[in-house]
């Protein structure tokens, strides 16, 4: 239903929840709304968007009143616009006018409206809040300049939903604050500067401020993790990267953008970036021109093309995705090519595969926040997928929707849970098995989908004989009571349905390809898939992981993830005009290895980092050192590229074209918002010019690697791709980002799958049984358990955010987690340095008393800080369906700097 309203004598039409304020901007006219920003909701506290409305009596804040059909607005009569100027004026008071930002910043709003109305600070008395934090090192708060419009509050509290603000005081006290007047750096803000954003006169600013102006905004998509929020880069005339902004049209992230992706793109002009190509000469990297290392490279590669493996990469883009697996395959004669999804969410998809068909997440982001219960199982969200956690938090707050973490560490969403479940590390199998039989036990499956939609149930059910709540409690740790709550909440929510979400806490495992069995069977059993509100999601790591799979960096899926048999190589074949091969090709962890052995000869290698990647490091550098040859492709002197016999320099994000595919399977834009730096080329041009020469060497035709332009590559990848055949670059430059499978240019996109059937027809629960908890167990020497995983201020190994000023200040070292009784028995202070050492290496830390883990384990974030990485501890054995390494447990000791390392007792096993 539609509303008109007249504004001025301009009669507009109006959705049925419009407000007054929304008539007005929709009729062209304007009325100050200081405290109303276009993303949020109304406050209502400034009075600066008052307005006269036909028979109502006085005048109405605009953004507080919803329009109604037939009213009629007024918003310039004499006296809404001396009241207004009037509110200006006392507003202005509140302020110190030198420390406002000035009109036509991006915080000059406030006095924007003070020169619109010739006013300006002086008229009355002044009362200013003098107090400065500097504390942040991505932007400063300073309250003379504050008159507390509340907008930094509201995205604070009810868009971002962490409340690490509000106003504090009252009268002339009244205050934004944190918690105890905190700095805040203190306090629980995560510095993802929505508050910076929306803040009208630079009372909250980023820092530093940039010295030049934005000449455009490109508009394109995050490159950190695999959220895929959309950003706006701001360009200065010197080609540079002065500011990031939010996007609230992006679905995905909705308008919100954590600190990495507003504050963490200055890596793109660290002065360390590769902007030449290199050649090994006399045993060390030289400066060379293009044409000489891609001569070289192709002369190398052909010489080794019967021993050659690749590494994509899950940061490039779609099209870079394509074109290098179109190379390995079609050129190079091999399937041995594979991706960091191999180190996350290989066990995921192998599992999917097998009980569903698919490997991709099922279901939306919208599900999360239309669901009734969320499982988040083995993921510290609020860290690693942040905007993921604010809509989480969203659905919690706002619609009561119901939290289950498990974790053996206290992570963010704790904090939220109705239920936490803390398994001994390990214990997966058996836990979910547990939940399973508790829900059957209970008559709580959906006994209709499990009839209509799978297979194998019986023969499952069977399985979880031994597995009652009581009897896994002794080795799981968890209480039997609060697994039958579990199992009650998850199947029953509520309203609406349950939505599963995993991590790497439960993939970087031995048994990872069980564990994501025993999830999918969960959800089967409930009927938690296929249907709004439930679904089960695989939480993406990287920005593209979920895209260059989909492009076919995989060595058994051919783009659009079809598999690699007879039909469809027959397919590509007749396409690319060339045969490829039937071989089985190497996994990632499988190229380590046969390097290892001397196995194979060569590899290419662009955007990873496997000396930084790999567990047991060591071990994975002799193996790289074994190479006859190898050709890294990158944006900065990697552990891997100081290795290399060529290094060739690659563009980032900001100045590629093409597109990246998210972990809700949203295909979205990338646009070049700069030039290249120096000599560097996009990823695809690179390939391409490899290509060609090899196959000129080969004596074969080169024009199958001819493109013009990224949408060139993507409409050959869509014309082979069956999910993604109605994508193109053109439409996602008119509608926005798509969601696969749109088989048909008019397809809207599938925001969930499997609503009538599964790929394989029906889907098929799988039986598993809890093995050895790790490969590798606490012993007299070693007698603490190790855990990985990330932290908030850093992504992956660091490459990228170790370059950024900001970042690297919230998290300068490697915080070391030990409980407070084991560093207590072992003589350790917090803040101490520590050394952690396995079977395999050392590495050095801070430690950090918590007791956020348990007694006998530690935690260790996977960034290289100050040479410290957790993949110098990490143990080198594998998952044998998903090759997948155990990063996630491995036996350690912690020790001071300079102790001496004999066995001793400590560290409370659980094992």
């Amino acid at each position: 239903m539609t509303r008109t309203v007249s504004v001025d004598g301009t009669r507009v039409d109006l959705a049925d929840n419009a407000s007054v304020l929304d008539a007005v901007l929709a009729a062209g006219r304007h009325v100050p709304h200081l405290c109303k920003d276009k993303d949020q909701r109304p406050i209502g506290s400034c009075r600066t968007c008052l307005v006269e409305i036909e028979g109502v009596r006085g005048l109405r804040a605009s953004c507080h009143t919803p329009a109604t059909d037939g009213m009629v607005v007024t918003t310039n009569s004499p006296q809404a616009e001396r009241v207004r100027k009037t509110v200006l004026e006392l507003t202005a008071a509140m302020v110190d006018p030198n420390a406002v930002a000035p009109a036509g910043t991006p915080s000059g709003e406030f006095s924007a409206e003070l020169r619109r109305y010739n006013t300006a600070p002086g008229g009355v008395a002044a009362h200013p809040r003098p107090h400065v934090d500097k504390s942040s090192p991505f932007f400063t708060t300073d309250l003379s300049a504050c008159i507390l419009c509340g907008r930094c509050v509201e995205a604070c509290q009810d868009v971002q939903h962490i409340g690490a603000i509000g106003i504090a005081g009252s009268a002339r006290d009244a205050r934004i604050a944190a918690f105890m007047d905190k700095p805040i750096a203190d306090s629980i803000c995560t510095s993802c500067g929505q508050c910076v954003s929306v803040c009208p006169t630079g009372a909250i600013i980023a820092k530093p401020q940039p010295a030049t102006t934005a000449a455009r905004e490109v508009s394109t998509t995050c490159p950190y993790c695999g959220v895929g929020c959309g950003v706006g880069l701001e360009i200065d005339q010197d080609n540079r990267i002065i500011e990031v902004r939010d996007q609230p049209a992006n679905p995905s992230s909705q308008g919100m953008l954590c600190v990495k992706g507003r504050f963490g793109s200055s890596f793109v002009h660290a002065p360390d970036r590769l902007t030449q190509p290199l050649i090994r000469r006399d045993g060390s990297l030289q400066p060379a021109t293009w044409d000489e290392a891609l001569d070289l490279v192709a002369h190398k590669l052909f010489e080794h093309r019967a021993s050659f493996a690749a590494l994509a990469s899950a940061k490039g883009t779609n099209e870079d995705a394509y074109v290098f697996q179109k190379f390995v395959r079609l050129i190079m004669g091999t399937n041995s090519i594979d991706h960091c999804s191999r180190l996350c969410h290989g066990p995921s998809v192998k599992a999917m595969m097998l009980q569903i068909g698919s490997g991709a997440t099922s279901n939306s982001y919208d599900d999360y926040e239309n669901a009734g219960c969320l499982m988040v199982v083995g993921s510290d969200t609020s860290s690693n997928h942040p905007v993921i956690a604010s809509r989480l938090r969203r659905a919690i707050d706002t619609r009561g929707t119901k939290l289950i973490v498990v974790n053996p560490t206290r992570v963010d969403l704790c904090h939220y849970a109705d239920i936490w479940l803390r398994p001994n590390p390990g214990t997966d199998v058996a836990l979910f098995n547990s939940i399973a039989r508790a829900m059957l036990d209970e008559g709580l499956h959906d006994a209709d989908f499990i009839a209509r939609r799978t297979e194998g149930f019986d023969a499952w059910r069977a399985g979880l004989e031994p597995y009652t709540p009581e009897a896994t409690e002794s080795v799981t740790g968890v209480p039997a009571d609060l697994v039958r709550r579990a199992a009650r909440l998850y199947a029953r929510p509520p309203f609406s349905g349950s939505c599963l979400l995993w991590g790497m806490g439960v993939t970087q495992h031995t048994c990872g390809t069980d564990n994501a069995h025993a999830l999918v069977n969960l959800a089967l059993a409930a009927g938690q898939v296929a249907k709004p509100g439930s679904g089960i999601s695989p939480l993406r790591g990287q920005n593209n992981v979920q895209g260059c799979g989909d492009a076919g960096c995989l060595p058994d899926q051919l783009p659009g993830l079809q598999g690699s048999g007879p039909d469809v190589l027959r397919t590509f074949s007749e396409a690319w005009g060339g045969e490829l091969s039937p071989l089985a090709g190497l996994t990632a962890t499988e190229m380590i290895e046969e390097a290892a052995l001397g196995r194979l000869d060569s590899m290419y290698v662009v955007g990873e980092n496997p000396l930084l990647s790999e567990p047991y490091l060591a071990h994975a550098k002799q193996a790289i050192e074994n190479l006859k040859f190898l050709v890294v492709q990158e944006i900065f002197m990697t552990e891997t590229a100081e290795l290399a016999d060529v290094v060739l320099p690659s563009t980032t994000f900001a100045e590629k074209e093409g597109t990246f595919t998210n972990s809700e399977r949203r295909v979205q834009r990338v646009r070049r918002a700069i030039r290249p730096l120096g000599n560097c080329r996009s990823d695809w041009e690179i390939v391409c010019e490899v290509a060609r020469r090899v196959a000129q060497i080969l004596g074969r035709p080169t024009g199958g690697f001819s493109f013009d332009s990224p949408a060139e590559i993507f409409d050959e990848l869509a014309a082979l791709a069956p999910s993604m055949s109605g994508i193109s670059h053109a439409r996602l430059d008119r509608e926005g980002g798509i969601q696969w499978p749109c088989p048909t240019p008019d397809h809207p996109g599938t925001p969930i799958l499997f609503a009538e059937t599964f790929p394989i027809g029906k889907a098929k629960f799988v039986p598993v049984t809890q093995g050895p908890p790790a490969a590798e167990l606490p012993s007299r020497r070693f007698p603490f358990m190790l855990n990985t995983g990330r932290v908030l201020y850093h992504w992956h190994g660091g490459t990228m955010t170790r370059r950024v000023k900001g970042l690297l200040a919230r998290s300068p070292a490697v915080r070391v987690a030990i409980h407070p009784s084991d560093a207590a028995e072992h003589g350790i202070a917090d803040g101490e340095e520590v050394v952690i050492t396995s079977r395999r290496g050392e590495m050095n830390g801070q430690a950090l008393l918590t007791d956020a883990v348990m007694p006998g384990e530690i935690f260790v974030p996977f960034v290289k800080l100050a040479e410290s990485a957790a993949n110098f501890l990490t143990n080198a054995a594998y998952d044998p369906k998903s090759k997948i390494p155990e990063y996630k447990v491995c036996a350690v000791r912690v020790d001071k700097p300079g102790a001496e390392r004999r066995p001793r007792g400590g560290g409370r096993k659980r094992f």
